[in-house]
């Protein structure tokens, strides 16, 4: 986890001047309030209606104690190719504090990447990345069915809870 936060810290620097075009806080909202279906790639879920706040409260239930929202500069960036290869400085990031952490750097993280801001705006949502400890150690997640699929992996679900089901 110690390169996840390396990556982080050092991606959070290289965009944050690039990210003051558009209030950090506009940057949050518009994460938080995007459509699931902005941040699919295409796919279509029975779930797509979601707001991605909505969704992560939904998905994390009690076992985060908070998630705390921020706007800037995507941090899970340098990790992969294609879109995560270089610094992107519009970003939603969701920091999930969990009620009981493995250690103390075990917090998980999402963004909602945004596209370029337009008139003092942020640009529509249309990706997802994740980072957290799973089982087989700290993982970047490029989706957010695998996100949650690993989140249930390592926090199983409530008896009772239901979950949007699709036949993909």
């Amino acid at each position: 986890m110690k390169h996840a936060a390396a990556f982080l810290a050092v991606s959070l620097l290289a965009g944050a001047a690039a990210a003051q075009t558009v209030p950090p806080a506009a940057l949050a909202e518009a994460g938080r309030t995007a459509r699931l279906e902005a941040i699919d790639y295409g796919e279509k879920f029975c779930d797509a209606d979601l707001r991605v706040e909505d969704w992560l409260k939904q998905l994390t239930g009690k076992d985060a104690r908070r998630i705390v929202w921020s706007g800037g500069a995507c941090q899970i960036v340098g990790i992969g190719p294609g879109i995560d290869a270089q610094s992107h400085p519009w970003c939603a990031h969701a920091e999930i504090q969990l009620s009981r952490p493995r250690k103390r750097d075990d917090v998980p993280i999402i963004e909602v990447f945004l596209e370029r801001p337009r008139q003092g705006k942020p640009g529509p949502a249309y990706a997802f990345r994740g980072i957290m400890m799973t089982v087989d150690g700290p993982d970047m997640i490029r989706f957010r069915r695998d996100f949650a699929s690993a989140w249930r992996e390592r926090f199983p679900k409530p008896a009772g809870t239901k979950d949007c089901h699709d036949d993909e």
